[in-house]
Formats: C-alpha cells, structure tokens, sequence
C-alpha cells in the first residue's frame, strides 16, 4: 500500500515538474528583445524610438524619485535587452523640459526611462516597427499624470 501510494506521489511530482518546464519554454519562446534605443531631438521636440519586434509597451508616469528628476516610463513586458548586456547609463538630452534617458534591465522586463523636469506634451505610436515616444519638449502638459496606457 506504501509503495501504491508512493508511486503515485511520484507521477503527480513529475507531471508538476513537466508543467512548470513546459510554462518556462513557452514563456521564454514568447520574450521580446529590446535590440536598441534611440534618442533624436530638433528644435522644440524629442522623440525616443524603442526597437523590440514583437513586444508590447506599457507608457506610465513616475513621481520624483531620487532625484529631482520625474519619469515617463516606458515598459516592455516579459523581454531583455539584446546580448543580456545594460547600454550606457545615461544619454543626456538636455532639450527643454527632458532632462536624460535611461535603459534599465528590471526582473523580467526593460525599463526606459525618460527623465524631465516637468511633464512635457507627449505622444505614442509606432513607426518602421519601432515604438516612439514623441515629446513637445518646450511645452507641459495640463491636468493630472496620464493613465498608464498599454499598446
């Protein structure tokens, strides 16, 4: 009867174990890699093009951290940056209300973050299949922070 039960205890530990296996091989077939970010500025605007075919972005505000700096925050869930290698801390921009960007890998996704000193106007979209955030850098934007927006 021990044995019997034993037995089945075993079945069950490796049928766990051959989900959880399966879920990790589907998780990782599904990840986006973020293979670039560009930063281009002219005169009154700023644009940040994120390049991570396949992923999906998530655009929110964050408050005053550490710095005197405010946040857009661009996510890209479930993905790495190309090569598992972080890109140079900081690019300064300097134009305007939008201070630096930022690339950072979070645990289990990337973080850009575009740093400004007040919230500019901005847009989102897509172009050439990359994701871009267009900013109005000279002008704030009215009202309350934006919800996050996913696309």
């Amino acid at each position: 009867m021990k044995s019997w039960i034993l037995g089945k205890m075993r079945n069950v530990c490796l049928g766990v174990a051959a989900l959880t296996a399966a879920g990790v091989i589907c998780a990782s077939a599904n990840a986006a890699v973020v293979q670039g970010v560009s930063v281009t500025k002219g005169a009154g605007w700023v644009r940040v093009s994120v390049n991570a075919p396949g992923g999906s972005y998530r655009v929110h505000e964050l408050p005053v951290g550490t710095s005197a700096y405010r946040s857009i925050a661009i996510d890209v869930p479930n993905s790495s940056i190309v090569g598992g290698l972080e890109p140079k801390n900081r690019v300064p921009v300097n134009e305007g209300l939008v201070a630096q960007v930022r690339v950072k890998q979070m645990r289990g996704f990337v973080r850009i973050y575009v740093d400004v000193v007040s919230f500019p106007k901005y847009q989102t979209g897509h172009e050439g299949g990359h994701f871009v955030l267009g900013m109005d850098a000279y002008h704030m934007r009215n009202g309350n922070p934006i919800a996050p927006q996913l696309r």
